[in-house]
């Protein structure tokens, strides 16, 4: 697998490029706040042809640039329709006092949904930049958090969004957010995967499901739940 990374917006959000090592093309994961220069950047640097742009969850600072992007590439963006709205009207998850601030930064509290949206659910794969793509529902962060397992015969990387950080989570008190619902799919969900998968979050460095089966408290209080 080939892959790039770039911490963007105020934030820091992650976005990604990815393609298989032997393809000519690429896909961008969460294009978010102040992250064209950035995606555009990606592109140039692999040489590559973009297909598609993939949204782990529809929060602002992980979609906020997606609609420029891919509708100057002429290519979807791929989202749960859980979280579609959110592409639109970003405000509703962030909350009813979060609306002004998204009119400072962008002159309107909503934005343009873009050209082409495709919609994912649970268990779909999809063929993408050479790779294979398994889209994993995740709620917990947002309803229609994702995580999105991305691999070829080598290698496989799964790229978490903010339902798991390095020795953390995502928050659970926005909009749609909900720890239950957290809790379930950490113990229903990220530790029954294979404990060697390579980590990508949304925020921060890379980790593995092992080492966060193994450390994270958020993991060990799912555990904790279920053994109660």
């Amino acid at each position: 697998m080939f892959t790039l990374r770039s911490s963007c917006g105020p934030w820091e959000a992650n976005c990604f490029l990815v393609g298989a090592a032997d393809s000519d093309e690429c896909v961008l994961v969460d294009v978010g706040m102040d992250a064209s220069a950035a995606a555009e950047r990606l592109i140039a640097e692999s040489g590559r042809t973009l297909v598609a742009v993939l949204a782990t969850h529809g929060h602002l600072d992980h979609v906020a640039d997606a609609h420029a992007v891919a509708d100057a590439h002429g290519v979807p963006v791929w989202i749960h329709g859980a979280d579609r709205h959110l592409l639109s009207d970003p405000a509703a998850g962030l909350g009813p006092q979060m609306g002004s601030l998204v009119e400072a930064l962008y002159g309107s509290a909503t934005l343009p949904e873009p050209a082409q949206v495709r919609e994912w659910s649970d268990g779909e794969r999809l063929d993408l930049a050479g790779l294979s793509w398994g889209v994993i529902h995740a709620p917990g962060h947002t309803p229609g958090s994702v995580l999105l397992h991305a691999g070829d015969e080598v290698s496989s990387q799964l790229f978490t969004g903010d339902v798991l950080f390095a020795g953390s989570i995502g928050r659970t008190d926005l909009p749609g957010g909900s720890m239950e619902r957290m809790l379930q799919t950490l113990r229903e969900t990220v530790v029954t995967l294979p404990y060697e998968l390579q980590v990508l979050p949304g925020h921060g460095g890379a980790t593995s499901i092992g080492r966060e089966c193994a450390t994270n408290p958020y993991i060990r209080l799912a555990l904790k739940e279920l053994s109660s």
